[in-house]
């Protein structure tokens, strides 16, 4: 029976070519705005290479600390300094891995072989040997600087693809030297380019921080600030709250000989807000979600109101021979079930479209995507975006996506059809059999 509607669905398509154009046209429409949504949110918060453990992930970036003298009127903010990092991070027991991330802005980074004037601008990282226990980084050949190199402060650095066949053609970059800001470093490892639009993973140089004559400097007061990034990868989400109790005792027991007090904003986030916050900025996380959910809710029920009108129009010229079906005992069941097994191959049909559309959109919309924290390690931002990896096949294909669509799909589909496929299998019979232009309402 249902191979019956579907061939039934692809006759009445072909003879109503307007109609049926109207109809995937709109579907495509709203499939396209909820790909969209769907796709931007992926980006923040989906397990993506070589992030691939975010539902595990933990952030702590910028703090703010104020006198414990009430009666004093001062407060500072930034990011850590490696003393608390120290004292606060390194210890937890409750976590699986703890990495520090080195921030470091407005330097014109170029890299080349060592005495040649060729040179390329770089985004260097600067992290500790637990970045890679952290993130999962595939390694196309070598292995990461050793902790004794990192303690040591020896210049060993780890490089992506792109930058080594730049570099090295396709010969081993693994051993060979390369300089950076005039100084040299030797190659440990070469990884899978990362794509621009992940700001805690992407580079194209990763250096160990302890290279850098200043990476114990502090900030403010009592050397609580610095221009450290933390991320904690939990065993399991499970244990966050766990994480987030042995953090606030341990700042405690630091503290507690201070004069002024660490206020970690809410800290350490989990990875859908850390994306979306900005340094010690208010965050509310409750209405950025409920301006996402008004969003789909637009983007859903004006397309599905449309098309609703369009399958009531469709009805009313249907109306004879649904009658007749009636008539040989067709329950209203069965025609709701024929209205929306023929409207379904409509809706696919505009979600194919919908999806194709909106992955063309966001694969020319690369430069958008990426993260404002991105430009301020760039030396060149249009350049090496450009050339950069951009929106990977990871990151449009997958189960959560492919989930998304079909989802949409259904509901469109529903939406738009159950209501006048309900509205016309409760007519009467005579009434469905009589004359529709001469019938009156």
């Amino acid at each position: 029976m249902i191979k019956q509607y579907f061939k039934q669905a692809w006759q009445l398509l072909k003879e109503n070519k307007l109609y049926s154009s109207i109809y995937i046209i709109g579907t495509a429409m709203s499939i396209t705005m909820i790909m969209l949504v769907a796709v931007f949110l992926y980006l923040k918060r989906g397990n993506i290479y070589p992030e691939e453990h975010r539902n595990r992930m933990l952030y702590v970036g910028a703090a703010e600390i104020y006198p414990k003298d009430t009666t004093k009127n001062a407060m500072a903010a930034s990011n850590l300094s490696l003393q608390t990092i120290k004292q606060v991070f390194y210890p937890l027991q409750s976590a699986g891995a703890i990495s520090a991330k080195m921030n470091v802005y407005g330097e014109e980074n170029m890299a080349g072989i060592p005495n040649s004037t060729a040179q390329i601008p770089v985004t260097p990282k600067y992290v500790d040997t637990n970045y890679w226990k952290v993130f999962q980084f595939r390694f196309t050949e070598g292995k990461p600087f050793t902790e004794e190199e990192f303690s040591s402060g020896i210049h060993s650095v780890v490089i992506a693809e792109s930058l080594s066949q730049q570099l090295f053609g396709d010969g081993s970059a693994v051993g060979k030297y390369i300089s950076l800001n005039e100084q040299e470093y030797r190659v440990t490892g070469v990884v899978k380019a990362v794509s621009v639009i992940l700001s805690n993973t992407y580079a194209d140089i990763w250096i160990p921080f302890t290279t850098l004559p200043n990476h114990t400097e502090t900030f403010a007061a009592e050397g609580i600030l610095g221009p450290y990034s933390v991320y904690i990868l939990a065993r399991s989400s499970k244990d966050f709250q766990t994480i987030r109790q042995e953090i606030q005792n341990n700042i405690n027991r630091y503290e507690a000989s201070f004069t002024w007090t660490m206020n970690l904003l809410g800290q350490p986030d989990n990875a859908i807000t850390h994306a979306f916050r900005k340094g010690n900025m208010p965050l509310d996380m409750n209405k950025i979600k409920r301006i996402f959910v008004l969003l789909l809710l637009v983007f859903m029920l004006v397309p599905i109101l449309n098309l609703s009108g369009l399958n009531s129009s469709r009805m009313e010229k249907r109306m004879g021979e649904l009658g007749v079906r009636k008539a040989f005992g067709a329950s209203s069941t069965t025609l709701i079930q024929q209205v929306l097994v023929e409207n379904l191959m409509l809706t696919v049909l505009g979600g194919v479209m919908g999806l194709t559309v909106s992955y063309i959109i966001i694969v020319l919309s690369k430069q958008w995507l990426v993260p404002s924290s991105i430009f301020f390690s760039m030396s060149y931002p249009s350049a090496q975006i450009g050339h950069s990896v951009g929106i990977t096949t990871q990151m449009l294909f997958n189960m959560e996506m492919f989930v998304w669509v079909f989802i949409g799909i259904l509901l469109v589909n529903v939406l738009s059809a159950i209501v006048p496929a309900y509205r016309f299998s409760k007519r009467e019979i005579i009434h469905s059999l009589y004359d529709n232009d001469n019938y009156k309402y």
